[in-house]
């Protein structure tokens, strides 16, 4: 994990999902307003050098949610940065049975709306 970007499973399944929408806006206003070469994240080492391509390629996730191909830059670029170990956010899917679970149940409670791309589902 160590010098890598990195969405959490939780957060990405939990928030992220709910309002992936919000979610590009943000990820747009911070690649456009800020030219940074280092991201200090939350909860692991710090800094990690990371570029705008690296900081949207952990965010790649969010094309298979909204349907669409995000990608601004080459693909090459894309695919460098995820073979070079800068960014993840895949997650094998035995290892995500029991968070997909969880926030199955939270919805069928209510605790949370299903919401992608503003429409309730």
């Amino acid at each position: 994990m160590s010098q890598k970007l990195i969405v959490s499973p939780i957060v990405k399944t939990l928030v992220f999902s709910k309002v992936p929408e919000k979610v590009r806006d943000w990820i747009d206003r911070t690649t456009r307003d800020w030219a940074f070469k280092r991201i200090i994240p939350a909860h692991f080492a710090a800094p990690v050098n990371a570029s705008r391509s690296d900081f949207l390629a952990a965010f790649g996730f969010l094309d298979e949610i909204l349907g669409t191909s995000y990608v601004r830059h080459p693909l090459s670029s894309l695919l460098f940065t995820s073979i070079m170990g800068k960014a993840g956010s895949y997650f094998p899917p035995d290892g995500m049975k029991t968070l997909s679970s969880l926030d199955q149940f939270l919805v069928s409670v209510g605790a949370v709306k299903k919401t992608v791309s503003g429409r309730k589902q």
